[in-house]
């Protein structure tokens, strides 16, 4: 079956092992998560990209950052929210260990100079999602001459179509997650316009996975930190693993 809309870029060869993100970049003590520190740790550690975090600041640019607040990447010094910071502000935010918010441009600077690969996260509970939409295509395309080292993913299919309607050469993941009553196999993929799946580690059995495989053209997992399930998931054929210690996994299994 042809695989359409930038799947083949995300599927492992025949011969090859999976493809390693690190999730945002590195998740340790001494470094803040969703940095230009923490991506570059990740890729000194081995890992072919990095999994990102995009939501909006106060103007409606685009920043590297998982939560919605400051709280937690602060050490609890800023309680804002994101979107209540002004633009300059954030750009000048000192997270936990010293860290800089980067914004997305930044991050896809840094992607281009490594040449390593992206999956780029969309907030799903942004309060503007086609601003979110719209700026996320407008920044990946002004490097849109390797489509093939990005993946646009969501937990939102309206945000993965929305994608992959204004960039049909990027491929797009749907994210399921284990709470999820009735989405958790990912019913109607096809309709959210998505040509990947990205379950969390512990929907993946054989079973799930070959359901899986029916209706996407790739497969990607996360958390996986565990060097024996790393193993186990790459051995079954998982196309994209994503790691908080992609250092420990990549020495587990090597290229």
């Amino acid at each position: 079956m042809p695989q359409p809309y930038g799947a083949q870029y995300w599927k492992r060869t025949a011969t090859g092992g999976p493809i390693l993100l690190g999730h945002r970049g590195v998740r340790r003590d001494g470094v803040s998560e969703n940095t230009i520190e923490a991506f570059e740790l990740a890729r000194r550690e081995g890992a072919d990209g990095v999994e990102l975090d995009v939501r909006l600041d106060s103007a409606g640019g685009l920043i590297v950052l998982h939560d919605t607040d400051l709280k937690r990447v602060t050490g609890g010094r800023d309680l804002r929210d994101a979107e209540e910071v002004p633009a300059g502000e954030m750009k000048t935010l000192t997270l936990a260990h010293g860290e800089r918010v980067p914004s997305l441009d930044d991050a896809l600077a840094w992607s281009r100079q490594q040449g390593m690969r992206i999956n780029i996260e969309l907030k799903s509970d942004v309060s503007n999602k086609r601003q979110l939409v719209r700026g996320v295509a407008s920044a990946v395309q002004t490097v849109s001459d390797a489509p093939e080292r990005f993946v646009f993913s969501s937990f939102d299919p309206r945000l993965v179509l929305g994608m992959r309607l204004l960039l049909p050469e990027v491929a797009c993941a749907w994210l399921v997650h284990a709470k999820q009553r009735f989405l958790r196999f990912a019913p109607g993929l096809r309709l959210t316009g998505a040509v990947g799946v990205h379950p969390q580690a512990e929907l993946l059995t054989w079973g799930s996975l070959t359901g899986y495989r029916r209706q996407a053209g790739f497969v990607g997992t996360w958390t996986v930190n565990d060097p024996a399930r790393y193993r186990e998931l790459a051995c079954w054929g998982v196309d994209t693993i994503i790691s908080d210690c992609p250092g420990v996994l990549r020495a587990a299994l090597p290229r």
